[in-house]
């Protein structure tokens, strides 16, 4: 079975960070969001911040999310996200075509299986982006926690 993001949601701090983009609630799918992210060698472009450099993005509102847990997810409710995804870059951000905004969804969505592949599920996971020291992309590190337990129940 694959894996992929879902949203996890400890408390409200994530209302209050993400002010502007709105947030994600527990349990919703994401993606890295890596294709969403300010220049961040030249600084952030939004104001107030986004904090695009520390959180994952849902797949079709732009809402974010600090902690995402790996998840086991069906073939084809991947397809379902890529299609999703697809219908969002055409519609919200102009992408240029179909099959222009479908290979930026497909990537994205992929390259989240593939970071969600070496990891077990139930794990919770964060991001923190910065720019590449040679001054060409970015560099993303994630950071793996085991899952809190209260008692015998999840949170």
């Amino acid at each position: 079975m694959k894996k992929f993001l879902r949203a996890v949601r400890l408390d409200n701090s994530d209302d209050q960070i993400y002010q502007t983009a709105g947030t994600v609630a527990e349990g919703e799918w994401l993606v890295s969001g890596g294709y969403a992210v300010c220049d961040l060698a030249r600084g952030y472009r939004c104001n107030p911040r986004c904090h695009c450099d520390d959180s994952f993005l849902h797949l079709t509102s732009g809402a974010r999310c600090t902690i995402a847990e790996v998840a086991e997810i069906e073939d084809a409710v991947v397809e379902e996200l890529i299609d999703a995804l697809t219908q969002h870059l055409v519609l919200k951000w102009k992408a240029p075509s179909l099959a222009a905004a479908r290979t930026v969804a497909e990537v994205e969505v992929r390259y989240t299986l593939d970071l969600c592949e070496p990891f077990s599920t139930d794990v919770w996971i964060t991001v923190k982006r910065s720019p590449n020291p040679e001054g060409e992309g970015i560099d993303e590190k994630y950071d793996i926690y085991n899952r809190l337990m209260i008692g015998s129940h999840k949170i």
